[in-house]
């Protein structure tokens, strides 16, 4: 009778433990919008957080149980891994937004999300393409095009599409066929809709290389595998990989991305407003890392000085 209660009372814990998590994964899912992908991240954060406190022997019946030290010897214990700053970060952010639907939804004494610090700030590095790296990349897909194989001018297009669109690797992969005209509407992170333009060029390259498809698919790269499914982002990754090896530079495909949205900011009449549309950037802030400036008053100003 002893043991039947101890389980009954094992296996209420654990469905009450797994619900305040499942009801927070479903809350930035279906009230917040969050993409699948980011709900997978957050749940990733807090599965290991868990883990942690298992480890150190830490029963915690509901997040109310959790206290201050907790975390930061999590993060302490995140940082001795060798993680670096940014996935220690992300974890830390996973964690303290947990915490503040615990507080503020469900209403539950839990301690609070801001006493937890943030790491030092975590500076973005941009990597672009240079102007070399990109006659490199289009002369090699340039060349597979004249072989008319349709692989090959599937990758010259997917080239050109990244080039000329600025395209996360996810959203490229998802194109439908019919979407196509001047412009695509894309869906981006946080269900977020912008437009992006079809340059003449790119048109033309398209309708050539679905003429030349036998593949039938409501997508423009369908995967190699399923008949009705598109390209994964993986296979993509993959395609890449191997062109890294013809040219002898890493070809990345969020690259191209920081190269489109580089070179938009230094068109002499880009507007930063404008090109954060384009990139489907909730905030101006966020596309300002990507302007930098070679200011040649400064360097004239600089090199003025001669000894």
């Amino acid at each position: 009778m002893v043991e039947c209660l101890y389980w009954f009372y094992f296996l209420f814990y654990m469905t009450m433990k797994e619900n305040y998590i499942d009801s927070y994964l479903e809350y930035l899912q279906y009230s917040r919008g969050f993409s699948y992908r980011t709900v997978e991240e957050y749940k990733k954060a807090l599965t290991r957080f868990d883990n942690y406190l298992k480890d150190i022997d830490k029963t915690i019946k509901n997040p109310t149980d959790i206290v201050l030290m907790d975390a930061l010897k999590f993060f302490e214990n995140l940082s001795k891994s060798w993680w670096c700053a940014a996935s220690v970060a992300n974890a830390l952010k996973s964690v303290r937004s947990y915490l503040k639907y615990c507080r503020n939804i469900l209403e539950l004494d839990v301690i609070d999300p801001y006493k937890i610090p943030y790491p030092k700030s975590i500076h973005k590095e941009i990597w672009f393409y240079s102007e070399e790296d990109k006659k490199l990349i289009l002369n090699l897909v340039n060349e597979w095009f004249w072989l008319r194989k349709i692989t090959q001018m599937r990758n010259r297009l997917l080239v050109y599409m990244f080039f000329h669109t600025g395209l996360r690797i996810h959203e490229m992969a998802k194109i439908k066929v019919w979407e196509i005209w001047e412009s695509l509407q894309i869906i981006g992170k946080g269900g977020k809709r912008r437009f992006v333009y079809l340059r003449r060029e790119l048109l033309e390259m398209i309708d050539e290389y679905l003429s030349q498809r036998k593949k039938k698919s409501e997508y423009l790269f369908p995967s190699w595998f399923k008949e009705w499914w598109h390209i994964t982002t993986d296979q993509i990754r993959h395609t890449f990989n191997k062109m890294s090896k013809k040219v002898w530079i890493h070809i990345h495909a969020h690259k191209f991305r920081h190269t489109f949205a580089t070179d938009l900011l230094h068109v002499p009449w880009a507007n930063i407003y404008n090109v954060s549309k384009l990139l489907g950037h909730s905030s101006i802030l966020t596309t300002q890392i990507y302007l930098w400036v070679y200011n040649s008053e400064l360097k004239n100003l600089q090199f003025w000085l001669n000894f």
